[in-house]
């Protein structure tokens, strides 16, 4: 297997396309670790569980600390206040 693209990548809201953008990004091994920011804990647990996200915080500035590349997947009147 190849090196990763990118060492972390940051997934900001997990819901379906955030979601789906992890699984995708872990399937063809794009980064060494995969995190999720999200306002729901019950979320983060899910995506942990299911082996998308390596680990999750509802911190998001947490969240995308050292991140290479973060992918922000949130309705669009709310990524103003996310940005």
């Amino acid at each position: 297997m190849s090196e990763p693209l990118f060492n972390r990548i940051a997934v900001i809201g997990l819901g379906l396309i955030g979601g789906s953008f992890a699984a995708a990004a872990r399937k063809n091994g794009l980064a060494g670790s995969i995190v999720a920011g999200s306002r729901s804990a019950r979320t983060l647990e899910q995506g942990i569980a299911l082996g998308v996200v390596d680990e999750g915080s509802q911190d998001l500035v947490e969240a995308v600390k050292g991140a290479d590349l973060v992918f922000v997947s949130t309705p669009v009147s709310a990524m103003g206040k996310v940005l």
